[in-house]
């Protein structure tokens, strides 16, 4: 029954997608679902499922494995945002052939944490359920200082990858990039995602970027891709938290 049920509500979702710019009239009204709905089957949504489980039964697939609830938490870092900070680094590095030195995406793109147990396509797509894709951004280390210091002054960053930072009191005052200091005349390769290029939840990081390289992955492909080889590989979802980010003396945290 709970497979049926979900099934149904995806199939209703598709539909209404198909019509979001039409105007209709509907009612509506409440109905308690007990167990006798275990028994039998409602014809009318043996034949909705049966129209549109073929659309679904992708969602359905098991790609990997958690022995836990993973959470995404606003603040210094989670476990949640590392493994979609270091997926996104990891994954424009292969798109564009080069080394990739940072990566960040926005806590807000991050919607639903993991669950345990089995995780489905359909589970990812529910975390992260925007159209962002992945990009590059080549922006000069004294640029990506000023980009990140705005930031600090907040009190805060969104969800990075390859950084060893501090922001102590509102300022930073340590920002190493791949295990050394940040160079402020060296040109580094920063993913992210469209989304954060011109404003979307504050950042405009495209207007520090003397080069912006696009590609057509979006995020939560990049995602089901990664796990599918951890599975492979015969490992579990195991991301940590690392220490990346601290943020001491803020209001904000």
């Amino acid at each position: 029954m709970r497979k049926v049920l979900f099934l149904l509500t995806i199939c209703l979702l598709l539909v209404s997608c198909g019509r979001k710019s039409k105007e209709f009239e509907y009612s509506w009204q409440y109905h308690y679902i007990d167990s006798s709905y275990d028994i039998g089957n409602d014809m009318a949504v043996v034949d909705i499922v049966s129209k549109y489980e073929p659309q679904v039964a992708p969602l359905l697939e098991i790609i990997g494995y958690t022995d836990r609830v993973i959470e995404s938490k606003r603040g210094a870092e989670s476990e949640l945002s590392n493994l979609a900070a270091d997926i996104v680094r990891d994954r424009a590095q292969k798109e564009i052939g080069e080394k990739v030195d940072l990566a960040m995406v926005n806590y807000g793109g991050i919607r639903t944490a993991m669950p345990k147990g089995d995780v489905r396509v359909y589970d990812i797509y529910s975390i992260f359920p925007f159209e962002n894709y992945l990009v590059v951004c080549k922006v000069k280390g004294s640029k990506l200082r000023q980009f990140l210091d705005n930031y600090a002054k907040k009190g805060y960053v969104e969800c990075l990858s390859g950084v060893d930072m501090v922001i102590d009191n509102y300022q930073l005052t340590k920002l190493n990039i791949g295990g050394k200091p940040l160079d402020p005349n060296k040109v580094y390769n920063f993913a992210t995602i469209n989304f954060l290029l011109d404003g979307g939840d504050g950042s405009r990081i495209g207007a520090y970027s003397d080069e912006i390289i696009e590609t057509d992955v979006l995020i939560r492909d990049a995602v089901v891709d990664y796990i599918r080889d951890l599975t492979e590989q015969g490992r579990k979802i195991d991301p940590k938290m690392d220490g990346r980010v601290v943020i001491k003396n803020v209001e904000r945290n």
